[in-house]
């Protein structure tokens, strides 16, 4: 029997053509991010992530095919939390989740991704590293003893002894403020801390918090505010000159979304984790210069959080040469990325990145405010676990 060369060719390509498409299916990332009630911190790591899709695409995808972002908002529960990631995973049938924010949200989806045995790379790990891994599928690239640390060998170099600090009350707050005590009364002994403020995130009363403080008569602050509340707190202490001769240490405090609207208000001595305006080392690196054609300013912290975040899942797949979940964590516990900032690794015992902070003075300008007198550091030295 004689068959027509159109019906074998019409045969041939019910089988190729599905095969073709699943060689471009889109490596898919589900995006978690509380947008909404972070829209300054959300619009920075955005970005930073945008600019690593673009380039990794650009370059041609991983593995053949191109990478697809779904971005979701958390909101600010860890229920809805909860409830968005396991929409990207049943639903939308992504390969990893990425990003979150709030501790609370983290640990409520880590916990249900871990227990799935399903991969996350979060963009912040407030749990102690004394706890070692969240579980073996969570990989966290910034770190709460990377900045708090650090915070505390600063602090150890200011001539002040009486410390406050002021907190949000939730698992990143309570942690930085343990870490920071405890390390800054290791270095000097005779540091006095005489008050700890607890303000709820988003709800801070500000003149409340400030009036508490000038009763315990501190020479220096330890905050760890942000957004909203870092900006009412500057605002009710300048309103009675609390600042006044005072020194200020604010874990965040200098990051450029927060300088830009409360830098030239400063005032007293403020010293800050942030963003230097200009990054000494490699400056012709295609990120930085890419990201001022596009944008006409500097990159901030939050987006180079958002860009390694990525960068690092980019590079686990490629590593594995697959998505398939366990094969993504172990690649993701070994990889380490080039950056401006030196080599940026995990450290596979305790699923966190030495992606650290840089720590100065704040000088107030008609802009905002610029870091200056900055040193970078370096995280792992803060992420070695304590012998028991």
């Amino acid at each position: 029997m004689r068959i027509h060369p159109v019906l074998v060719l019409a045969f041939l390509c019910l089988f190729a053509l599905p095969l073709h498409a699943a060689e471009k299916e889109p490596i898919k990332i589900g995006d978690l991010f509380a947008y909404t009630s972070f829209p300054a911190e959300g619009g920075s790591y955005k970005k930073g992530w945008q600019r690593a899709v673009e380039e990794i695409n650009a370059e041609g995808g991983i593995l053949g095919r191109p990478v697809k972002v779904i971005s979701r908002d958390t909101g600010d529960t860890p229920q809805q939390g909860i409830l968005v990631a396991q929409e990207l995973i049943d639903r939308d049938r992504v390969d990893v989740l990425a990003g979150t924010i709030l501790g609370t949200i983290t640990n409520a989806i880590a916990n249900t991704t871990g227990q799935a045995r399903f991969p996350l790379v979060t963009l912040w790990n407030t749990m102690p590293v004394q706890n070692g891994k969240q579980n073996d599928f969570m990989f966290s690239v910034m770190t709460t003893e990377g900045q708090a640390g650090a915070a505390a060998d600063f602090a150890s170099t200011l001539p002040a002894k009486k410390w406050a600090t002021i907190a949000p009350n939730y698992a990143y707050g309570r942690l930085s403020v343990e870490i920071f005590k405890k390390r800054l009364k290791d270095l000097r002994p005779d540091v006095e801390f005489v008050d700890s403020r607890w303000p709820t995130v988003s709800k801070i009363d500000a003149a409340g918090e400030v009036l508490s403080l000038r009763h315990s008569e501190p020479e220096a602050i330890y905050s760890t505010l942000f957004a909203s509340d870092l900006a009412a707190f500057v605002r009710a202490g300048n309103r009675v000159s609390f600042f006044d001769n005072k020194t200020v240490l604010g874990q965040e405090s200098g990051e450029k979304i927060y300088t830009r609207v409360i830098g030239k208000e400063l005032r007293g001595t403020w010293y800050g984790t942030g963003d230097p305006s200009a990054h000494p080392k490699d400056p012709a690196a295609t990120f930085y210069t890419d990201y001022r054609k596009e944008f006409g300013a500097e990159p901030d912290m939050y987006t180079y959080a958002g860009y390694l975040v990525y960068r690092f899942i980019f590079a686990a797949i490629q590593k594995a040469g697959s998505t398939e979940p366990e094969k993504l964590v172990q690649a993701l516990a070994q990889v380490s990325i080039s950056t401006p900032m030196g080599s940026i690794r995990m450290d596979p015992a305790t699923n966190r990145s030495n992606f650290g902070v840089w720590i100065g003075r704040l000088q107030p300008t008609a802009e905002g405010a610029d870091l200056v007198d900055w040193v970078y550091k370096d995280a792992a030295p803060y992420l070695v676990p304590e012998k028991k």
